[in-house]
């Protein structure tokens, strides 16, 4: 049976997590195209490098560059993921649900909406100048029963809404599943490895005191 968290003990520099939203998986044909460019623009819009999220999670020191997130799908299978090294992957993923319901509650900025679609609209514009990229989308596309050539009209389809909808539907508690490492405690001093001793008790009862939280992982 699938965990809604895990964590492993290793001889790691930085703790790591990874969270996942899972996602309704797209029909095929022109609905795919548009759930992957829908999907990518809302990850963006959520916690890419130039939001607001992004930025203040930097700030208080909770992620560093190696943070990032993505929507892939496959067939029969669609999720949101963020992951990457973090003192308190807890804090992270709390921020990460807050974001998505502001968002879905009081809407997308419609400037900074229009700055993401520009940027991810000038990247599939940028990917016909690959042979590379135009082989793997043309042979994607054929088994997903759509035109790639299309995609300027699927990005004017797209809304502020759409984003804010997507981002209500998936970024959830409810949807949402982690896993992360942490320090072995066999390099841990002894206060060390006595607080770590008490935090893992707590952690696993779903108490861990922030302060130890933030010191020991």
């Amino acid at each position: 049976m699938a965990e809604k968290e895990t964590a492993m003990e290793m001889e790691v520099s930085s703790p790591q997590f990874l969270a996942g939203f899972k996602c309704a998986p797209a029909a095929e044909g022109d609905a795919y195209m548009r759930a992957a460019i829908l999907g990518d623009m809302a990850s963006d819009i959520l916690m890419g490098e130039s939001s607001a999220l992004y930025q203040r999670l930097y700030e208080q020191g909770l992620i560093n560059p190696s943070f990032g997130g993505a929507y892939e799908m496959m067939p029969g299978v669609a999720y949101l993921y963020a992951g990457g090294d973090s003192k308190d992957a807890g804090a992270v993923t709390d921020a990460i649900l807050r974001e998505a319901a502001r968002i879905a509650a009081e809407g997308v900025d419609e400037d900074y909406f229009r700055r993401i679609r520009k940027a991810s609209f000038g990247a599939n514009l940028r990917g016909l100048n690959s042979f590379e990229n135009i082989a793997v989308t043309l042979t994607e596309c054929y088994f997903h029963g759509y035109d790639p050539l299309k995609f300027p009209e699927v990005f004017d389809s797209i809304t502020p809404e759409d984003v804010a909808a997507f981002l209500k539907a998936n970024v959830t508690a409810e949807r949402m599943a982690s896993a992360g490492s942490c320090r072995n405690n066999k390099s841990l001093g002894r206060d060390e490895k006595a607080r770590w001793v008490s935090c893992r008790k707590h952690m696993q009862r779903g108490k861990a005191p922030a302060a130890e939280r933030k010191n020991l992982l």
